[in-house]
């Protein structure tokens, strides 16, 4: 990179899609890096802080299916998804609403810590 580039510090919304559609064709983290052009930590990370979990009528344990055990943690690609065989709650990673979860904390960091006012210190 060179010097006079800015470095992208936040993932965009058409990066979390690329992702989501990767996940869904069961790419690794590095092809997916490589795709988007960012760290494969990076996109691990990514995935991991913004899955959500799904529980359906289907769904008959707590448990955590073994192969969210390892990468990549969702089960977007699996073929087990949609079908009424798989007992386990879903974790999914969705690109839109990982940026609507973004883009709140954004906001709450930039609001600060509420100052207590006199009446509430005595």
């Amino acid at each position: 990179m060179k010097k006079t580039e800015k470095k992208n510090k936040h993932m965009k919304f058409d990066e979390r899609t690329e992702i989501q559609e990767c996940l869904y064709k069961n790419m690794t983290f590095k092809k997916i890096a490589d795709r988007i052009g960012k760290d494969p930590t990076t996109v691990s990370k990514e995935v991991k802080l913004h899955t959500q979990t799904r529980t359906n009528g289907f769904t008959k344990t707590d448990e955590c299916c073994t192969k969210l055990l390892k990468a990549p943690f969702v089960c977007n690609g699996c073929p087990l998804r949609s079908k009424s065989s798989c007992q386990y709650p879903r974790r999914i990673y969705e690109a839109q609403a990982a940026q609507k979860e973004h883009e709140t904390i954004l906001v709450e960091s930039r609001e600060g810590i509420p100052l207590a006012t006199t009446e509430q210190i005595k």
